[in-house]
């Protein structure tokens, strides 16, 4: 063998050796950030099932309050001013649902940096309680201030769905969308994740809605027609409450003579 092919057979060893020193010390590296994620047996959330929101009393859900994976209360009203993406799925879902936050998860590792927060909502909150998302988002970030994992009380989320985001939710059951928002509260998309062209268009639309300065002409007056129209809904639920009210003053009332009467005639 030459020596020029002894010098290369030699700097090639060299080199393998350094390759496989990195990727030990990776591996390494890599499960001492799982044992770093072992979850607290000790650990409680702040909030417990029975201090939830219900929704109860509210004609439309206009904003939310819910309970997110490190235990603590998380409004939606704290995502004003910025760009945001939230879907829905259930940590026992065994395949769809893992797809879905792992396509997530690369949008997170993309757009957080540039400021773009993250929401997931389960659709089985009886079941997935804080300490169970605590759990189940290690698996996708630990990244728990821009990328959020709630629960709180079932129904109250089943109206979130329909009346806050405009998409179909239920138990165990919710939509294959992203729902995309923007700084001031719009829906300005929903795009389904297993459609790569719909992402595509996702992910052009998060640019715009990060550049822009000012809400668009074209969402103001949408964002005001459909206040107008939660409005409209809410005076009208308040009048069919005051009318069963009435009705049911009328019958006491009515119930009442009627007692009386009764009363009188036994006197005689």
């Amino acid at each position: 063998m030459s020596k020029a092919a002894g010098f290369f057979v030699a700097l090639m060893l060299l080199v393998g050796g350094v390759l496989l020193l990195l990727k030990l010390s990776s591996s390494t590296d890599q499960q001492s950030g799982k044992s770093e994620m072992t979850i607290d047996s000790d650990w409680q959330p702040k909030i417990q099932p029975a201090d939830y929101e219900t929704g109860e009393g509210e004609p439309w859900v206009t904003e939310f309050e819910l309970v997110d994976q490190q235990g603590e209360a998380f409004s939606s009203t704290e995502l004003k001013g910025e760009v945001w993406l939230a879907s829905f799925f259930f940590a026992s879902c065994p395949a769809t649902c893992v797809q879905q936050n792992r396509e997530k998860q690369a949008l997170h590792e993309v757009w957080a940096r540039k400021g773009v927060k993250f929401v997931s909502i389960t659709c089985d909150a009886e079941n997935d309680t804080p300490a169970r998302l605590h759990e189940y988002s290690q698996k996708f970030t630990t990244d728990n201030e821009n990328w959020k994992f709630l629960s709180g009380d079932g129904g109250f989320i089943n109206r979130i769905g329909s009346e806050f985001f405009r998409v179909s939710v239920g138990p165990r059951t919710h939509t294959d969308s992203f729902v995309l928002l923007d700084k001031w509260g719009n829906v300005r998309g929903t795009y389904n994740w297993l459609d790569k062209s719909e992402l595509k268009d996702m992910n052009q639309q998060l640019v715009t809605l990060l550049t822009e300065k000012s809400e668009p002409a074209e969402w103001t007056e949408k964002r005001k027609q459909l206040e107008e129209q939660i409005a409209q809904f809410t005076s009208q639920q308040e009048n069919k409450e005051e009318l069963a009210e009435d009705s049911s003053d009328v019958a006491d009332s009515t119930e009442s003579t009627e007692e009386s009467g009764v009363i009188g005639e036994m006197e005689e």
